[in-house]
């Protein structure tokens, strides 16, 4: 009987401890994912010619809205975060109609916040935005396209909670690029 006791009570910790974990409770804690359309922008023009210049820029507020929630998030409250960076690069087709990365990270010309490895908004304390818009100068003909990935991580980590946000690009195509010629 005492033996069976010992077994039973093996079985029901082995059940109670394999159904909880810490990890998932702490993810759902320290973790907001937010999504939020059209913070990226590609000022587009009709048609592009050597030494034109094409910027991209961000330009939103520290205060979101959050799904399920009436009041908005303030994100840098929230994470301790003044920086929030998404990644975008240039590449050009060779006359081998293969494509290839440009290093643009020399080049380009940084109206408002930073570039390090990708675009860097930061917050401005006066508008209470997180900004980010700089040009691409081009200087050759050919073909180009610039892929961006849509989202946003907060730039510096702390023991807050981190927020994600995804977000849309305009005038991608549905690889996810936006292709342009450049005469």
């Amino acid at each position: 009987m005492r033996t069976l006791k010992h077994f039973l009570l093996a079985i029901f910790g082995i059940i109670f401890l394999s159904s909880t974990t810490c990890e998932n409770d702490y993810n759902d804690i320290n973790v907001k994912n937010l999504y939020i359309p059209n913070l990226i922008e590609i000022e587009t023009q009709p048609s592009y010619n050597m030494n034109d210049v094409l910027y991209i820029n961000s330009s939103f507020s520290r205060y979101l809205p959050e799904a399920g929630y009436s009041t908005l998030l303030d994100i840098y409250k929230t994470t301790g975060s003044d920086k929030y960076c998404f990644r975008f690069s240039l590449e050009k087709k060779s006359a081998y109609n293969t494509w290839s990365n440009l290093d643009i990270n020399t080049s380009l010309i940084i109206d408002k916040g930073e570039f390090q490895y990708g675009a860097i908004c930061v917050l401005n304390n006066v508008t209470n935005k997180y900004e980010f818009r700089a040009g691409i100068p081009l200087l050759e003909a050919g073909q180009y396209r610039i892929s961006i990935e849509s989202y946003f991580n907060q730039y510096s980590y702390s023991n807050k909670v981190n927020v994600y946000i995804k977000t849309t690009v305009n005038d991608l195509d549905n690889e996810g690029f936006y292709n342009f010629t450049v005469n």
